[in-house]
C-alpha cells in the first residue's frame, strides 16, 4: 500500500495547493501583488510542480498493491466505459473551446449554450468522468488512488469554485449557476446542449475513444466495442 499512499499524498498536496491559491483570502492578495497574468503563471507553476511527479509516479507504479475490485471489462461494461471516456473528452475539449461564465477577453457567457447546458463545469466534469471510468476498470490500489483522487479533486474543486463565486455576490454568475446543472446530463437543457456541441470537440472525443479502445494495453488491440 506504500505506493498508493504516495499517490494519495501527492493528490492531496495538489488539491491543497489549488484550494489555498484559489481561496478568497489568498487569491486577491497574490493577484494584486503579481497582476492577474502573474498570478495565473504562478498558479500554473505550482500545479505543474505537483502534477508532474504525480503522473510520473503513477505511471511507473501501475497496478500495484492489493486488488480492491475486479470488474470484467467486456461487452456492455466495456461499451459503457468507452462511451464514458468519449463523453468526458468531449466535455473537456468543448469546455476549453467555449466561452465560460468568467470574463475573458472582455466577454463573458451571459446565457448557457452548448456544453454548458450539459454541465456548468465541463472541463472538471470531463476529467472526473474519464477518471471514474478508469478507476472502475482498474481496481488495484495505486490505480484507485490515482484515478479516484483525480475525480474527487475535480469534483471538490468545482464545488469550491462556485461557492467562492456565489459568495462574491456576482449577480451574472448567480443567474448562470441557477440555469445550469452541476452533474452532467442532469439539467433540462442537456439534450439541446448536445446538439449545440462544437463539431471539433465531438470529433476529438470520438477519436480519443477509438484510440483508447485500440491502444489501451488491457484491450488487446482494435476490435468491436
Amino acid at each position: 500500500m506504500k505506493d498508493a499512499a504516495v499517490i494519495a499524498a501527492l493528490v492531496l498536496l495538489l488539491a491543497s495547493s489549488h484550494m489555498l491559491l484559489s481561496s478568497r483570502r489568498i487569491r486577491p492578495r497574490l493577484a494584486a501583488r503579481l497582476g492577474e497574468k502573474g498570478f495565473l503563471a504562478a498558479y500554473s507553476a505550482v500545479a505543474l510542480a505537483f502534477f508532474v511527479p504525480l503522473f510520473f509516479y503513477y505511471f511507473t507504479h501501475l497496478h500495484r498493491g492489493p486488488q480492491l475490485w475486479a470488474v470484467p471489462v467486456a461487452g456492455a461494461v466495456e461499451l459503457l466505459l468507452v462511451l464514458s471516456i468519449a463523453a468526458g473528452v468531449v466535455m473537456l475539449v468543448a469546455g476549453l473551446l467555449s466561452q465560460g461564465p468568467a470574463p475573458f477577453a472582455g466577454k463573458r457567457l451571459e446565457e448557457p449554450v452548448g456544453v454548458h447546458r450539459i454541465t456548468r463545469h465541463p472541463v472538471f466534469m470531463g476529467t472526473s468522468t474519464m477518471a471514474i471510468a478508469h478507476a472502475i476498470a482498474n481496481g488495484y490500489a495505486t490505480d484507485v488512488a490515482f484515478f479516484g483522487g483525480i475525480a474527487a479533486f475535480s469534483l471538490v474543486s468545482c464545488r469550491l469554485q462556485e461557492l467562492r463565486k456565489l459568495a462574491a455576490g456576482d449577480a451574472a454568475y448567480r443567474r448562470f449557476h441557477d440555469a445550469t446543472a452541476f452533474l452532467p446530463f442532469t439539467g433540462p437543457g442537456a439534450l439541446r446542449g448536445v446538439r449545440e456541441l462544437p463539431p471539433l470537440a465531438v470529433a476529438i472525443g470520438i477519436a480519443a475513444a477509438v484510440a483508447a479502445r485500440c491502444l489501451h494495453p488491457s484491450t488487446g488491440g482494435c476490435g468491436v466495442f
